[in-house]
């Protein structure tokens, strides 16, 4: 019986594929390249400079809403990009829309 639990274990461990969600740095990129990386992987970690420089902030963004998953809503946020403020889509609770 423990060698079955044990079989079961290894197996559905290992039978799932991970896959890590690219990060990017986004002051050095056009905004263009910026959105056509978060397109492309459909979700990114969009990391930039806070606005007094002492710190690196970031933030999962997708390509689409449905990206961000159940309990969860697309709204449109902005970053900073070689170009200027280039506008991306961010991951929010619904639970923050009722009271």
């Amino acid at each position: 019986m423990w060698k079955f639990i044990f079989a079961i274990a290894i197996l559905t461990g290992t039978g799932v594929p991970v896959m890590a969600t690219p990060r990017y740095d986004t002051p050095s990129h056009s905004c263009a390249a910026i959105q056509s990386f978060v397109a492309g992987n459909r979700q990114a970690i969009l990391r930039y400079p806070s606005h007094d420089g002492r710190m690196t902030l970031y933030d999962r963004y997708v390509s689409q809403s449905a990206q961000c998953g159940p309990g969860l809503y697309g709204v449109r946020a902005y970053v900073p990009s070689a170009d200027g403020a280039c506008p991306v889509m961010n991951c929010h609770s619904t639970s923050e829309l009722a009271p």
